[in-house]
């Protein structure tokens, strides 16, 4: 059976103003800990201190709230006692990319239906063409081996902004027997445009996943459809096979299909995301009291990893008189992936980043043997979770 899409309102009684955004798991009880300590499996005041929360709403209202939390706390007790976490996982330019047959240009088309008819014969196809919607869908590298090895360890939720036949195709694709979303795929869609688009500014939340903030992680290639959740994110590199979808957020370069290449599964974008989603889950369970563990400590512990030991200076990035070079995007990127960023040149520095050679930065980076990069390696070790070389971004 087809999984079902969960339609979420707009107008009704947010559970989280009794949950808190913090998403403390103060309450939750648990046996699945390794060892757990004694006070992780009493009973515990399901409502705590969080009566003042509730200041301004109506007795029907409290109750809607208070239902709908304990129903998120039964929800995350039983997950905890399966030993795993949510997971959400976003569908367009992130698991997937999909292209509109009007889209796909007459040369494409051809060598596409060649792939296709290839890729028909394989047990784990990865290219599909819907004559009934008119779309050519590609999946992502490694996609059976991600989701397979993630859904042991976590509760998996597909979201979409695209509309709801476009999520129920897809999810009957990525998961025909319907075991591994069991209903679990969120359309925040209209019944227009099928595809997700960055052109329709929306944002996303965690209403419809059940369970504490503390316990879920996100994977998504946008970070700024998840405004309230951005510490849960792990923002991953967007996948344009198509033509199309390069042009649409009108990025430089051949698309992946144009080029005739992909991302290689065994060290791609969602090898290197399970890499980092077991670590996460592995940390989470090491924890003696499980009702004080939270991935969003934990994956901001990740991301400090990539960049430790690293102090970086930028050459010429910047406009000229920037007074806040510290709120610029490649800066905060640094910091929050375990990089020092200063102004100064001094022998802590060990990275030069610029876009050209012959500033005075660069120069004495090299004349002492230290690394000059383009700005693309700290965004690339951001997105792969991993020290990018810095000879594949050398400044030459």
């Amino acid at each position: 059976m087809a999984p079902t899409q969960q339609t979420l309102g707009s107008n009704r009684v947010d559970p989280r103003l009794a949950v808190g955004h913090n998403g403390a798991n103060t309450e939750a009880a648990t046996n699945a800990a390794p060892a757990p300590a004694l006070e992780a499996l009493q009973p515990v005041d399901p409502w705590g201190d969080v009566d003042h929360l509730l200041d301004g709403y109506d007795d029907q209202q409290k109750a809607l709230i208070q239902k709908e939390r304990a129903r998120r706390i039964s929800e995350q007790q039983n997950l905890f006692s399966a030993q795993k976490l949510c997971l959400v996982l976003d569908l367009d330019h992130t698991l997937l990319n999909s292209a509109k047959f009007g889209e796909v240009d007459p040369v494409h088309e051809e060598i596409l239906r060649k792939k296709e008819e290839q890729d028909r014969s394989l047990l784990e196809r990865h290219l599909y063409r819907f004559q009934h919607m008119g779309m050519w869908t590609k999946l992502r590298p490694g996609i059976w081996n991600f989701l397979k090895k993630a859904s042991k360890l976590f509760k998996l939720h597909l979201y979409t902004m695209g509309n709801k036949l476009y999520a129920t195709e897809m999810a009957k694709v990525l998961d025909p027997t319907g075991k591994l979303f069991a209903g679990r795929v969120i359309s925040r869609g209209d019944d227009g445009d099928p595809l997700d688009s960055d052109d329709r500014v929306k944002s996303k939340d965690l209403d419809g996943v059940l369970g504490m903030e503390s316990a879920v992680v996100i994977i998504d290639d946008s970070i700024r459809v998840w405004p309230h959740n951005k510490h849960n994110l792990i923002v991953v590199e967007r996948y344009t096979y198509f033509p199309c979808s390069r042009r649409q957020f009108c990025l430089p370069g051949p698309s992946l299909l144009e080029i005739d290449r992909d991302e290689r599964p065994e060290d791609g974008t969602l090898a290197s995301s399970l890499a980092v989603i077991e670590r996460i889950h592995q940390n989470f369970f090491a924890h003696p009291n499980l009702n004080e563990a939270d991935v969003r400590s934990i994956l901001a512990s990740e991301q400090r990893r990539i960049l430790a030991g690293c102090c970086i200076v930028f050459s010429r990035i910047f406009p000229v008189g920037e007074v806040n070079p510290h709120l610029h995007p490649l800066w905060e990127i640094a910091e929050q992936f375990g990089a020092v960023c200063t102004n100064q040149i001094d022998d802590r520095v060990t990275h030069v980043v610029a876009n050209s050679l012959g500033t005075d930065k660069v120069n004495w980076a090299l004349s002492n043997n230290r690394f000059v990069v383009h700005p693309g390696w700290v965004e690339a070790s951001a997105l792969l979770y991993r020290r990018a070389n810095e000879l594949d971004f050398a400044v030459k």
